[in-house]
């Protein structure tokens, strides 16, 4: 059996959403001749925890945890000192024009010296950074430097196309397209989890880009079966949402356009419940009217939840805002939406999620404009009191694409070739 060093931040108890990507790797490519031992921070920070997620660990995973820094440093266990404009000037210097690529380059000092060592000791056959945070890849590729051992970079979402990040200058965007440049032209191969972000490495690296893997975000078939569809009460049409709202990923055309809708019906019968991270003044409009009393926040769930809450509602919502590179991305909850045999709303740009999403999902699909979601609720309403809904019909392609099982062994396959001499 070969052995991988999995270099993540992404890992449990902190819940993300490549959390449940790395899980899927560290589940299943043991059953594929892959010994994975994955280093990560011993104190995560900056994202939801939830420590049930710790249950989810394979019992014979190792995990060595390395310390990040300590709170001093960093200035997170400043007290009372949010109001401060100094104190805010200096986060907002050392964030964006310091701390490059991101905030998770100071954990370089800590961990760099353990990844050296594991690879002494270990001998193993290929490391592997996932990211974001990309400067994961920075830190791996110093850590294969000084060896013959591969490193592969696994983007999970891209570095400098990703539609949630905001530059701060062309300067600081400069930079990073030279580090980007580095990591690709020193990586044995490269994964990232659609067709399209591959495709964005191949085009814009023509003659440095190694070979390269798209791996789907996936379902664990052990967590989650091919739901019955449901059968719904009438008394409401139930739509749900899962997943975390974060820095420029913002509700507001999702909010604005159901203000609309119920504006313009005010008697419909649809209500949406919402999960996971939303920022206080997204939740403040939920306060107000005509989204109160209609659309309800739960807060965070734990994983083991989830599943559930979404088998509950008739909808599942999908929301992508429409930024410049929002067509490679695909949300890693898509897979679980398709599984879960409900219908499917991609309220997302034209791209890698809406493919999805109509097919194999045979979900409907919308561009994040207000007017235009309106009328989409509208068509939904009207379908499920007539017609009913579309929900996914096609299993097995839905388990050849996204079952974790077939994802990770594909990628065992692919990391067989980057691993060979």
């Amino acid at each position: 059996m070969k052995k991988l060093i999995l270099l993540a931040y992404s890992f449990p108890p902190l819940s993300s959403g490549g959390t449940p990507v790395v899980l899927n790797m560290c589940r299943y490519l043991p059953e594929n001749d892959w010994e994975v031992i994955v280093v990560t921070a011993k104190n995560p920070r900056g994202m939801e925890n939830d420590p049930s997620l710790l249950d989810e660990l394979p019992e014979a995973l190792k995990v060595i945890r390395v310390q990040h820094g300590n709170r001093k440093i960093e200035g997170y266990s400043v007290k009372n000192t949010s109001q401060n404009p100094l104190i805010r000037f200096i986060k907002f210097v050392a964030h964006n024009y310091i701390l490059i690529p991101d905030r998770v380059i100071t954990w370089k000092r800590s961990v760099l010296p353990v990844l050296k060592t594991i690879i002494e000791e270990e001998k193993p056959h290929a490391i592997v950074s996932f990211g974001p945070h990309h400067s994961l890849h920075l830190i791996a590729m110093s850590a294969a430097k000084e060896t013959a051992l591969p490193f592969i970079p696994f983007f999970g979402d891209l570095w400098l196309e990703d539609s949630y990040v905001e530059w701060p200058s062309r300067l600081n965007r400069f930079v990073e397209s030279l580090l980007e440049r580095t990591v690709v032209r020193k990586a044995r191969g490269i994964i990232a989890t659609t067709e399209a972000s591959t495709g964005y490495f191949i085009d814009r690296y023509e003659n440095i880009c190694p070979p390269t893997h798209s791996a789907e975000n996936a379902y664990d078939p052990r967590r989650l079966k091919i739901a019955d569809t449901p059968v719904s009460d009438k008394e409401h049409l139930t739509a749900g949402w899962t997943g975390n709202f974060f820095a420029s990923h913002s509700p507001e055309k999702l909010l604005e356009g159901l203000k609309m809708f119920y504006e313009r019906n005010p008697v419909s019968l649809l209500r949406v419940r919402m999960a996971g991270g939303i920022d206080s003044s997204s939740l403040a409009k939920l306060k107000s009217e005509p989204l109160k009393n209609r659309v309800t926040h739960y807060g965070h769930l734990k994983w083991s939840e989830v599943p559930e809450f979404q088998r509950d509602c008739d909808i599942l919502i999908g929301y992508l805002n429409p930024r410049k590179g929002s067509h490679y991305k695909n949300a890693s909850k898509t897979a679980e939406y398709l599984v879960s045999g409900r219908t499917i709303l991609g309220i997302v740009p034209e791209g890698a999620m809406a493919e999805r999403i109509r097919d194999p999902g045979r979900g409907y699909t919308v561009h994040p404009d207000v007017e235009q979601i309106a009328v989409m609720l509208e068509n939904i309403e009207y379908q499920w009191k007539t017609s009913g809904l579309r929900v996914p019909v096609d299993v097995a392609r839905i388990e050849e694409k996204f079952s974790a099982v077939n994802v990770i062994r594909k990628m065992a396959r692919f990391l067989d070739r980057m691993a060979a001499p």
